[in-house]
């Protein structure tokens, strides 16, 4: 009985560390929708979308994936750089801050655009 207790104990610690670690696509659809950058910047507009469960960003200078370092900060893979999404005081996302080499850009995410749509659409690969 004292065996069979320990295998359950050791299997839900580990089921509980797994779920931790694994990022649910849910938890990602944060992030996605448009993000707008001032005019003469290198990129004027960034679209972040899900793709089978990876976050992804789009734009007319190429894209990549994005690979969650910490909470809010991915990696852009791509582009061996970062990409930091900003909270307003209710904790809703409302901006991008990228840093690639020496370029540095601060967005503001779009409100207008339709997130289900852009969630909806397929990645080209």
């Amino acid at each position: 009985m004292t065996k069979l207790l320990l295998l359950i104990f050791a299997m839900t610690g580990t089921f509980i560390l797994s779920a931790q670690q694994t990022p649910k696509t849910d938890s990602l659809k944060e992030y996605t929708g448009k993000y707008k950058f001032p005019e003469g910047s290198e990129v004027t507009e960034i679209k972040v979308v899900v793709d089978n469960g990876v976050l992804w960003a789009q734009s007319d200078k190429g894209n990549s994936e994005l690979r969650r370092i910490e909470k809010d900060t991915f990696e852009v893979v791509a582009y061996t750089g970062t990409a930091t999404f900003k909270r307003d005081d209710k904790g809703k996302i409302n901006g991008l801050h990228i840093e690639v080499g020496d370029l540095i850009m601060d967005g503001t995410k779009s409100e207008e655009d339709n997130l289900r749509a852009l969630n909806s659409q397929r990645f080209p690969k």
